[in-house]
């Protein structure tokens, strides 16, 4: 029996939701970081972005070690780096088990999974241009 979806797709949503969380899963194995540099298999990433090279954090700076830091767990240094490292990875998570999840319903979804997208976008959003805005301030201060 076909399930009616959202979109109608639910192999496509159940692949989607797979390969999400297989790549989590991949990246906290392969990838370890701290405050300084990201690891791959143990080696350092040696790369630094233009922004950065002249002492300012892009908007960017720091996701992807703030990123690998609450994959692995360690939300607390996580959110010290950038606090939008941790938020991302929870939004990806929770998207790949509500894609799972919606693969084997026979409904579309609620209107809570939209809503809550939507405040969730809000809110990630905002933590992340928080948390750069805080770190170009000390960065702009200290030049």
């Amino acid at each position: 029996m076909t399930h009616k979806l959202h979109n109608g797709r639910p192999l496509a949503c159940a692949i989607a939701g797979a390969v999400m969380l297989l790549d989590a899963l991949a990246a906290r194995l392969a990838l370890r970081a701290d405050e300084v540099r990201v690891y791959i298999l143990g080696h350092p990433i040696a790369w630094q972005c233009a922004m950065r090279r002249i002492g300012l954090p892009c908007p960017t700076c720091g996701m992807t070690r703030s990123m690998v830091l609450a994959l692995n767990g360690d939300i607390a240094r996580a959110w010290h780096v950038a606090p939008g490292g941790p938020v991302l990875a929870a939004g990806v998570l929770a998207m790949a088990l509500v894609l799972l999840f919606s693969a084997f319903r026979r409904t579309p979804w609620p209107g809570w999974v939209r809503a809550g997208g939507v405040i969730y976008l809000a809110a990630a959003t905002a933590i992340w241009l928080g948390g750069w805005a805080a770190q170009f301030a000390r960065a702009w201060h200290a030049l």
